[in-house]
Formats: C-alpha cells, structure tokens, sequence
C-alpha cells in the first residue's frame, strides 16, 4: 500500500503539469483575461491582505505575538500562487482552462508581487525591517 501511495506522489507533479499545459493548449485567451486577472489579484493580493489584517487582530485582541519569521511565513505563504492541483479541481466542473490560465497569470505576477512584498517587510520595523 505505502508503495502505490509513493508512486502516485511522485507522479503527480508531473501529471499536473500534463494537465495545466493541455488545458493551456488551444486555449483563447481573449475572452478571460478579466476572470484571469480577478483570480490573480484575488489570491496575490486579497488573499495576504486578509492574512495580514488576521495577524494584527489577533496580536491586538491580547494573543500572543508571533515570532517575526513565523508571520512573514504566514503572509507569504498566502502571497503564493495556487498549487498546481487548481486546474485538477476545476476541471470537474468544466473550468479547467479558466484555472490553468488563471494559475500561469498568478504564477508570472507572483514574482513581483512577492518581491514587493519581501521589500515593503524590509522597511516596515517589526517585521524584517
């Protein structure tokens, strides 16, 4: 059992990607470039901002502060792009190219919008500044 079960982990990277790239291919980009970049914003930027405004209340409600490498993880790990799986998911309801060029877009802006963020963390003291 413990055999199978590593077979498929290991194979499901690849088969991920197997799946984003078809569901990529033939795909016309024209009509989703709004739900694309929605998603994106949503994930890259709402997403981290709610995490941020979670953290604060929570610190501010009496909580326990968080050591400062445990909070810039918390805001990055949701500043990420979705998992590769997203595609997967959405392919059952028949929104599996929306998914894959939502998680291309997501995963090409992340770049900035984690850069900006490791550097807006630099500045502000208290978390890395």
């Amino acid at each position: 059992m413990a055999a199978t079960v590593t077979l498929f982990a290991q194979a499901s990277a690849a088969l991920s990607l197997f799946v984003i790239g078809g569901s990529l291919a033939g795909l016309h980009i024209a009509g989703l470039r709004r739900p694309v970049a929605q998603i994106a914003i949503g994930k890259l930027l709402l997403h981290p901002l709610a995490m941020l405004a979670a953290l604060l209340l929570c610190e501010a409600g009496g909580m326990v502060p968080m050591a400062q490498a445990l909070r810039i993880g918390v805001v990055l790990t949701a500043a990420s792009p979705m998992l590769g799986i997203f595609p997967i998911l959405a392919q059952r309801h028949g929104h599996d190219g929306l998914a894959a060029a939502a998680l291309l877009g997501a995963t090409v802006a992340s770049f900035f919008t984690i850069s900006t963020l490791l550097w807006v963390f630099r500045q502000v003291p208290g978390w890395g500044g």
